[in-house]
């Protein structure tokens, strides 16, 4: 009887570490009270020109633009509230300077323009050409340049995307 009261009391102590470990608040606000933007005041951004139409990435009712940065992977997107998304990945990163995309077959950065339900511009290994130039990178924030020539595998067509910028903070 022993064993099935401590079996029991060790079950509930784990539950209530998860159960109270899970409560926490991910909103990404860190008591700037400036919308969860990290403590940038909303200078996060990310826009572009897309078949020379304006792409800009929403900052309301939340900013849509995020970065990750580690372990020589960088990525960064930035969608709208209509479900359009850009999104950049560099392999190999190794802070400020240009990268390409599409250039050739090992070339596994890409560069993408997606929309919904399912259509997909890419740029990656030898498909399409791009470029992603990192012109500062701090540690918290990333900030750059892109451009390229998406090609959609499923019905052959392709966007140009140009004066591409963008800024966000590294999570």
């Amino acid at each position: 009887m022993k064993t099935i009261k401590k079996t029991i009391y060790v079950t509930f102590l784990c539950l209530s570490v998860i159960l109270a470990s899970c409560s926490g608040d991910d909103d990404n606000n860190d008591g700037d009270d400036d919308g969860g933007t990290g403590g940038t005041g909303g200078t996060e951004f990310l826009t572009a020109k897309v078949d020379g139409a304006n792409f800009e990435a929403a900052q309301s009712p939340a900013v849509i633009v995020g970065a990750t940065s580690g372990n020589g992977l960088m990525t960064f997107q930035g969608g709208t509230n209509e479900g359009k998304t850009i999104r950049g990945s560099v392999f190999n990163y190794d802070g400020a300077g240009t990268y390409t995309t599409g250039d050739n077959i090992t070339n596994v950065n890409s560069l993408s323009y997606i929309t919904l339900p399912n259509n997909l511009w890419n740029s990656t290994f030898d498909i399409g050409s791009g470029t992603i130039t990192i012109t500062s990178d701090d540690g918290t924030t990333i900030e750059g340049t892109f451009s390229f020539e998406g090609f959609n595998a499923s019905d052959g067509t392709t966007k140009n995307i140009t004066e591409g910028s963008f800024k966000a903070i590294i999570e």
